[in-house]
């Protein structure tokens, strides 16, 4: 019975045996559950995430994944801060990962805006930017 909502044990066991053989196909182990990090593993996506972002900063890349080239059949052929994104990927799970790129994304938009108010001269705007949260200095070193 699970969490007693009346579910019969031959049930689960056949649910549990079809999750198992999916887990066991799945060769991303995506359907796994996971414990949450710990504080140590926290530490180390954050400062694997921080080395390759600034080495995104260093060849103006600005969308994380814009930096891998690939040729006509789908080979890497260059791809600079390759083990900065190596490592990124090993210390943080795909939905952190998901995360902190689309947040650069948006803070790198955001700086961009206020950039462009200030140049035009619209100070206002640029102060209304400034004050929408935007995480952190992405793109400023």
């Amino acid at each position: 019975m699970v969490f007693g909502f009346g579910s019969s044990s031959s049930s689960s066991s056949s649910s549990s045996s079809s999750s198992s053989s999916s887990s066991s196909t799945n060769n991303n182990n995506e359907g796994i559950e996971r414990p949450a990090p710990t504080r140590e593993e926290r530490k180390a996506c954050w400062s694997s995430r921080d080395i390759y972002f600034g080495c995104l900063d260093k060849n103006n890349v600005l969308q994380a994944g814009d930096e891998i080239k690939t040729d006509q059949k789908g080979n890497k052929v260059s791809q600079v801060c390759g083990n900065e994104n190596e490592l990124y990927e090993k210390d943080c799970g795909k939905a952190w990962i998901d995360y902190f790129n689309k947040r650069r994304t948006l803070e790198l938009r955001r700086q961009a805006t206020i950039d462009a108010a200030e140049k035009s001269g619209n100070k206002d705007k640029a102060d209304a930017w400034r004050a929408v949260s935007g995480g952190g200095n992405v793109g400023k070193q």
